[in-house]
């Protein structure tokens, strides 16, 4: 008798199934792996600093204070019996009254051209500070109605920021110039040059 030949065996289906995960799962590991030794460069852009014209810059009519300058307090307007106090003061060389009649406020800032005398100061240290304006041997007149084209004048030069609105400015026979900065009758700052032409540039 010739022997029958062996059926052969069918695979079950869930095995089929653990092959194909396995397979997939292997394929997965394998994607991974590459993407992580050679990862793909994103390219990204930053936003570009935008060129917009820059304003010019203009020069200000009003010059402004170098570090070595202390700003001055705002002026504001006086009281229209100083102008007449103030001439008194110059004119008799009596500054001392300045202090004693609480016309400086304390500390009043105090401010000398072309030194280093610039900050505030105690009421008499003040008086003290403008004893180099004056000659003690000579009768001083003071001019404080000096015309509108002068004060522009002290304004355009490299002092000019010491001589707002509303200042009063006095300027002597040889040259001396003082500017009172403050309102009603107290005088908050004040501004010294020992000869018109440092205010003028020259």
């Amino acid at each position: 008798m010739t022997p029958t030949p062996p059926v052969a065996r069918r695979v079950p289906i869930w095995l089929w199934v653990v092959i194909a995960v396995v397979a997939v799962a292997l394929i997965a590991t394998a994607v991974l792996l590459l993407t992580a030794k050679h990862p793909v460069a994103v390219a990204t852009h930053s936003p570009q600093p935008s060129h917009s014209p820059t304003a010019p810059v203009t020069a200000s009519t009003t010059p402004t204070p170098t570090t070595s300058q202390t700003a001055l307090p705002a002026a504001g307007a006086f009281d229209s019996s100083m102008d007449d106090y103030i001439a008194s003061a110059l004119d008799t060389q009596n500054t001392a009254v300045f202090s004693d009649g609480g016309v400086f406020t304390d500390p009043i800032v105090v401010v000398a051209a072309a030194s280093d005398q610039s900050g505030p100061m105690a009421p008499d240290d003040a008086v003290s500070s403008m004893s180099f304006m004056f000659d003690p041997t000579a009768a001083h007149d003071w001019d404080l109605a000096l015309p509108a084209i002068t004060i522009a004048a002290y304004r355009a030069g490299p002092y000019g920021y010491f001589f707002p609105a509303g200042a009063i400015v006095a300027r002597s026979f040889d040259g001396h110039v003082f500017s009172f900065v403050g309102h009603d009758k107290l005088i908050t700052a004040m501004y010294m040059a020992a000869s018109e032409d440092l205010l003028l540039g020259h």
